[in-house]
This record gives C-alpha cells, structure tokens and sequence, in this order.
C-alpha cells in the first residue's frame, strides 16, 4: 500500500493474459514465424513503444508528428514516412518489404489489403477503463515477445516500476490532492483525463486524486468547458501538453481562465506530451513528468 492505494507491483506490471487481437491466418503465422526484423508500425503510441524495446520501425505515419505526439522517445532519423495515420501509402509500404505490420484495433478495417503487403498484428496498449495500468504492462510485454525482445520487455517494466514507484515517494507529501489533468483545446475548453485513461491510473498510482472524479468515459478522455472545473476550487490543474508545449502560456492573457480558481492562484503546471497509446514507456514518462512539475510545490512550502 502507498499512501492508501494498492501498489501495482512489477509482477502485475508484466503479467495478465490479455493477447493480441489477431485476424486471419497470416497473423496468426506471423506470430508462430521468427521474431520480424523489418516492422511497420501504423500508430504512434506503438511505434514509441517499439523504439523504447529497442526495435525501430522501417516506416510510420508522419514520423515528425509521431515524435512531437509521444513525446519521448524518439523516432530515430531515416524511418520513412508512410503516409497519414489512417490512409497509409500502401505502395511505400509495399517498397519497404516489411516482415510484419503492427495496427491497433481502430485499423482493422484495412487489415484485408494491408496482408497483401505483409501479415498484420493488431495490439492494444491502452484500452480504456478498468485494469488499464495492468493491460498496458501486460500487452508491452507480449509485444517485447513478439520482436523477440523479451529482456527489453522485462528492463522496460522494471523501469516502469520505478518511476511510479519513485513519483509516488517523491508525491507522498502532496497525498490526496486534487489535480486536473488536462489537454488545452482552446481558450475556453479543455480534454479532460477521465477514470478510463491510463493517465488516470498513473496519477492515482502516484497517491493523487483525479478533480474530474470518477465517472467513467467512452475513451481516455472528454472535451468540457472550463467552467467545469470550477466545481473544485482547490484543484491544481496539469496541461499535457499533447503535440507541443506552449498552450498554457498562451492563456495567461484570457480572463476567463485567469478567474478559474486555479489559475488565480497559481497552481497550473504544463508537461510535454504523454501518449496512453504508448503503454508502459507513456506509464513511466508520465510518472516522471508529474514529479518533477508537482515535487516543487511542496518544497516551496518549506
């Protein structure tokens, strides 16, 4: 137990039994063939996930964005582009002679022509709603075990571990909070992080309460106006700042956001981006991140 949460151990960080939703029998020999070499990967949280297990994909939708998206880590230099997220380029694909394309679920329409290029593997590393701390450690794995990379998988979990564990020590003092975590839109709405988000699971792991409560989203998170978040005068309030920083600095000059409790006083912070889709590198870069914005908070009190 940490600071009345149930701790998630590195044991259940790795286990589960969740497998990869595969289609046909070309995925399913894909998966009994050798480790691939040469991976297209058609989402940004996966492919940040293969960078960090130490498999760099051959091509990716719009890799500037993929790395402006995730955050860290990434996209090494020379990964093609392939196209937009969900009309991919089938004929640079083709050119690429991929031994295996990874998809998410949000793809399987297009899983038909994309195995007359290669076999495809859907993986989910963030399914929304409950246990998604779990699945994104148990999914990671199984996905280290696909590329053949199984000590990656087992390095990156025990990474994982401790940084949640070390954010959580590090946040003990600031216990129960209540903190918005949010996505900037305009100056008058927001994305807010529900119970159902993986960003959710990490801000509880670390012994802090989500302000928006925990009523349960279709997704990870909600478009709201700012208004809502008036309802808890004490909260703080963290911009992931999802494909850039910048977006909370440009509101200092909306009066409506400078009459929000929060800002009046002070407490808003600004992280760079984190992607869910990214399983446990997003766990770990998130954990991070809220310690170093939050940690200063308490230590300016002292």
């Amino acid at each position: 137990m940490a600071n009345g949460l149930p701790s998630v151990s590195r044991r259940h960080l790795l286990g589960g039994a969740v497998a990869f939703g595969l289609g046909g029998g070309a995925a399913q020999a894909a998966m009994a063939a050798p480790p691939p070499r040469r991976v297209a990967v058609l989402d940004w949280g996966l492919a940040a996930c293969c960078v960090a297990l130490g498999c760099v994909p051959v091509g990716v939708p719009a890799p500037s964005w993929c790395t402006r998206y995730a955050g860290a880590p990434a996209l090494p230099v020379g990964v093609v582009d392939v196209g937009l997220l969900f009309t991919p380029n089938f004929e640079l694909l083709q050119a690429l002679e991929p031994d295996a394309i990874l998809i998410t679920p949000g793809l399987e329409a297009m899983r038909g022509p994309l195995e007359r290029v290669a076999p495809v593997v859907a993986v989910t590393l963030d399914r929304p709603g409950g246990g998604v701390l779990e699945r994104a450690g148990s999914e990671t794995r199984r996905l280290a075990a696909f590329l053949g990379l199984e000590a990656a998988g087992e390095a990156l979990a025990a990474r994982a571990e401790a940084a949640l564990a070390e954010a959580a020590s590090a946040l003990a003092p600031l216990a129960e909070r209540p903190v918005y975590l949010v996505n900037i839109l305009d100056q008058r709405h927001v994305n807010v992080f529900g119970a159902s988000s993986l960003h959710h699971a990490v801000l509880r792991r670390l012994g802090l309460r989500n302000a928006w409560g925990e009523e349960s989203m279709a997704g990870e998170f909600a478009p709201v106006g700012l208004e809502r978040l008036a309802a808890v005068p004490d909260a703080r309030l963290v911009n992931v700042a999802l494909g850039g920083l910048g977006r909370l600095k440009a509101m200092a000059a909306n009066p409506f956001w400078q009459a929000m409790p929060f800002a009046r006083d002070g407490r808003t912070h600004e992280i760079g981006s984190v992607l869910g889709s990214a399983g446990l590198p997003a766990v770990e870069r998130l954990a991070r991140l809220l310690a170093a914005a939050l940690v200063p908070v308490e230590a300016a009190r002292g």
